[in-house]
């Protein structure tokens, strides 16, 4: 299924499900090889798809057919031909208008038809979201597709008078099984946006008396980025769930638009069970999850274990065992998945046995025992409350101690200015380990929208004063914005990081950072660019001996590679 937000992806759901064949949710933000590759992984034999997706089908036409697929869209009459070249003369794909439904009976098929299938089988496939590479795709199987919405529904007391507001992805679990699927469990209306706009977010909202919103990743951020308006208040929700809201972001967005509680909650596709956060008040702010001395001891399927962060292996004591971290220290969430109830099945990726295999562990803490790693690294506090920290391979080593990015960006995301913010380690030539580097996007009011001609030089008497710039294309930014801004960046980094963990490297973006269709940030293209001047047009600052921000050019450049530059 390659597709747009429709009510007709509902349908073709439903529609695979009732004659018990397997949904495979392909993001419709790809194209190209990505595109194949996660066609190639389905191995199906046909891919429905969205009248306004035929272009990025077109580059790949011939690597699908080579696939064998046979193509079919649901498509408005009018677009019935839209993209395909010699349509009529050798036909890519079959189109059907709506009234093509007409006839077909309204009978179904019988439950008795589909009384094989078992709580195990599979019910779809949706891929990860790709942040470090090809996504893979983690098998959704029955059990998960209705346990999971139900305990949603359970847990937000969701009844048939609520409404909720649906603008993520439907080839995601979070839009497709819990969005969708709590609307199946509970008889509540969904809501379903196209996509998400923050010009449209909070006027849909209003209009269609909203009670439930679900969020993912920045989406919130960008929320709270949009100018303000008397009419942030005027709405009728009563709860928001989801998972990545920032600690920075959390209390403002309540604030601002009289939202009650947050769902906050941890998991991932493939992951075996979730950690959750229901919060009302101010403790707890940011946590993923909240899990007492009580419910660990009866339920004892999470644990944090200690993990080297350079080369990502488990740390084991004497006995070959994994040390659980006390509070207060980060380490990785294992989950258990010994296969013996519903909870703990892991099902892992279709296609895939060597990464399948490649998340899992054994004699974790005893002889027999398996627990799938979820490469995130967490931490708890005395309080019983869960925190994210990083993902295991984003923390990196600098000055002999361990720096996170999720910190890091959150401590810098409290400087007005910043839209969005990601944090990521970049290598220096004859220096251990990585140092730190932001990527930043500043809000709108620092631009000059109407002036593209460029920057050529500086003529302010800020940080920047007397350095020649090369011309950049696009918006002309407000010069004694940006001095401010980096003297009170500077000046926040020194005051509430550690001096190992304040980026050595800011980079300040012309342009929306790259994200994936469930609003993380990609930082792979970030990684290879690093402080390279040759590769990076926009600007740089460095963290210099002064113990301040400074422009970073060829001159900054020579002196840090040629060590005469501490850093």
């Amino acid at each position: 299924m390659y597709m747009t937000n429709s009510p007709l992806y509902v349908i073709s759901w439903l529609a695979l499900l009732k004659i018990k064949a397997v949904a495979v949710f392909i993001n419709n933000q790809i194209a190209g090889p990505v595109l194949l590759n996660s066609l190639t992984t389905a191995n199906s034999r046909m891919l429905i798809f969205d009248y306004e997706l035929v272009g990025p089908l077109e580059e790949s036409l011939d690597g699908i057919r080579d696939l064998g697929y046979a193509m079919y869209s649901i498509t408005p009459e009018e677009h019935a031909h839209v993209g395909f070249k010699e349509q009529n003369k050798d036909p890519s794909a079959r189109f059907f208008d709506f009234m093509t439904w007409r006839q077909f009976g309204a009978e179904g098929f019988t439950r008795e038809s589909r009384r094989d299938v078992d709580i195990g089988d599979a019910a779809a496939l949706i891929y990860t979201s790709g942040t470090t590479g090809f996504p893979k795709a983690a098998v959704m199987d029955h059990g998960r597709c209705t346990m999971a919405p139900s305990a949603w529904a359970g847990i937000c007391k969701i009844t048939d008078k609520d409404r909720l507001y649906e603008c993520l992805p439907l080839y995601h679990s979070a839009g497709a099984i819990i969005g969708i699927g709590q609307g199946w469990m509970s008889g509540s209306t969904v809501v379903l946006a196209r996509k998400f706009s923050t010009t449209s977010f909070w006027k849909d909202v209003r209009e269609k008396d909203v009670t439930l919103i679900q969020y993912i990743g920045e989406l919130c951020r960008y929320l709270l980025n949009a100018p303000e308006n008397p009419l942030d208040k005027a709405n009728n929700v009563r709860l928001i769930f989801g998972n990545g809201m920032r600690p920075d972001v959390w209390s403002k967005f309540k604030e601002r638009f009289g939202i009650e509680t947050v769902f906050e909650f941890y998991t991932m596709s493939e992951a075996t069970t979730a950690l959750l956060n229901l919060n009302g008040g101010e403790d707890g702010v940011g946590a993923v999850g909240f899990r007492g001395p009580i419910v660990r001891a009866f339920q004892a399927n999470v644990h944090l274990v200690k993990v080297d962060p350079d080369t990502e292996e488990l740390i084991k004591d004497k006995n070959g065992y994994c040390i659980e971290c006390a509070p207060g220290e980060v380490g990785e969430l294992i989950t258990l998945a010994d296969n013996k109830t519903n909870q703990s099945r892991f099902v892992g990726y279709y296609n895939q046995p060597k990464m399948s295999s490649a998340k899992l562990i054994q004699n974790a803490f005893v002889q027999g025992d398996q627990y799938m790693r979820t490469g995130d690294l967490l931490y708890r506090t005395k309080d019983h409350f869960w925190y994210f920290a990083d993902r295991a391979g984003d923390t990196f080593r600098w000055k002999g101690e361990n720096v996170s990015t999720a910190e890091v960006a959150d401590t810098l995301g409290h400087v007005d200015g910043i839209a969005s913010c990601t944090v990521y380690g970049v290598t220096i030539p004859s220096q251990d380990g990585r140092a730190g580097m932001a990527a930043i996007v500043l809000k709108d009011n620092y631009w000059d929208k109407d002036n593209g001609a460029g920057i050529k030089s500086i003529e302010s008497d800020g940080p920047q004063a007397g350095m020649e710039l090369a011309p950049v294309s696009g918006p002309k930014i407000n010069e004694k914005l940006l001095d401010d801004f980096i003297t009170r960046l500077g000046s926040h980094a020194s005051k509430r990081l550690p001096s190992y963990a304040i980026p050595r490297f800011i980079r300040i973006c012309e342009k929306e950072l790259d994200i994936t269709g469930t609003f993380k940030n990609k930082k792979v293209e970030l990684k290879k660019e690093g402080y390279d001047l040759s590769k990076v047009q926009e600007r740089i600052y460095w963290w210099a001996p002064q113990g301040r921000y400074l422009p970073f050019g060829p001159k900054e450049n020579s002196l840090i590679h040629s060590g005469r530059a501490r850093l």
